[in-house]
């Protein structure tokens, strides 16, 4: 009997070991789980591969991006847009420090900046849908068709819908694009989106008919100073990022030897002031200019300094020359762009195009959907 009892200890025993080793940590004291389950999971985070290499990689791509953007924005020309985007990298970075247990940061930063992202959404899908679509590839095209302007129907056509330099100044200084009411200016939603009214005051009509003749002055006076340039006439410029803002410059500035983009041309004929000089006109506390030493400066606070920066920031020149020509005097005043003017004035516009022009065209259309039913 006591071999038998060798043998069911030799073989009980070890069965028994092994069967307490598998079956131990399924049923531990509540203490010892509850520590080992700790010890478990950090040693899982510590040890998981595909976690650490999906939030690595995800980081890397974040930091490539944040010091990509700013490089293509700029070769785009638009620096008042790449100043604003510059400031986004910095705030994506900062939601993918937190990513979640599968190392997505995505919907940390949809949770953060909500009111960033469903605004564009919606603004680029309503471009989609009301503006005829255009690449970037289609930009010089487009500016070429429309080349001569008000007498050219499709200049007509491609500036319907869209906020154009012209009427740029009078949105972004409304009380309704700075948040001070919510009722939108209906003069200014009408101007974007009608093709424009072909009325002509006195003083449009004395501006196109001297137009002309400011731009030869113009490079008369150049040409005599020692810096002869030419002035390619230029349709309606797109912006290749944002569709719904375009602009018309009076020329393109262009270096007679090389054929260089030098810079934009604006040119303004005032009639109120035609038969004085340019000098006894900054005497007007409205005029556009104003006297710095023997030359002249454009006022930032004016209509014409927006209208010239959105020209700028649209075709993605870097400056312009903005001439006033009367009777008496033809007078040259340099524009720089001026990135952070720009930065700060996109905002209120595209706010206005949100806001007001989008809602005007989606009730248009869903009228126009009502009346073919019925």
């Amino acid at each position: 009997m006591g071999r038998p009892r060798k043998e069911a200890a030799g073989t009980s025993s070890p069965r028994a070991a092994a069967t307490a080793s598998k079956t131990a940590p399924a049923a531990p004291p509540p203490s010892t789980s509850a520590a080992r389950a700790k010890a478990a999971a950090a040693g899982s985070q510590s040890r998981s591969t595909p976690a650490a290499k999906a939030a690595t990689p995800t980081q890397g791509r974040g930091t490539k991006a944040d010091s990509a953007q700013p490089r293509s924005t700029a070769s785009r020309g638009a620096r008042g847009d790449a100043g604003d985007k510059s400031r986004a990298p910095s705030r994506s970075s900062t939601a993918q420090k937190a990513p979640d247990s599968k190392g997505a940061a995505g919907p940390a930063r949809t949770e953060l900046y909500p009111q960033k992202k469903q605004p564009g959404a919606h603004l680029s899908k309503a471009c989609d849908q009301f503006l005829p679509p255009v690449k970037s590839q289609d930009i010089p095209r487009v500016e070429k068709e429309t080349r001569g302007q008000r007498e050219n129907p499709k200049w007509y056509e491609w500036r319907e819908n869209r906020i154009t330099a012209s009427v740029a100044p009078k949105i972004a200084n409304s009380k309704f694009a700075n948040s001070k009411t919510d009722e939108v200016p209906k003069s200014y939603l009408k101007e974007v989106v009608g093709s424009g009214s072909k009325v002509q005051t006195p003083a449009m009509s004395w501006g196109i008919r001297n137009e002309k003749v400011a731009v030869e002055a113009y490079k008369q006076k150049l040409q005599k100073g020692g810096k002869p340039v030419q002035v390619e006439d230029c349709g309606l410029f797109i912006h290749p990022e944002k569709s719904w803002l375009a602009a018309s410059p009076d020329g393109i500035i262009k270096d007679p030897a090389t054929g260089k983009d030098l810079g934009l041309l604006e040119v303004k004929c005032p009639y109120k002031h035609r038969n004085r000089t340019v000098r006894e006109a900054c005497k007007d506390k409205d005029f556009c200019l104003e006297v710095d030493g023997d030359s002249y400066v454009l006022k930032k606070n004016h209509p014409y300094f927006t209208q010239v920066q959105c020209q700028l920031g649209t075709t993605g020149l870097q400056r312009a020359d903005f001439v006033v020509h009367t009777n008496k005097e033809t007078a040259v005043v340099p524009v720089e762009f001026d990135r952070e003017f720009w930065g700060k004035t996109v905002p209120k516009l595209e706010k206005f195009y949100t806001e007001a022009v989008i809602p005007h065209l989606e009730q248009k259309a869903g009228s126009s959907v009502w009346a073919k039913e019925e």
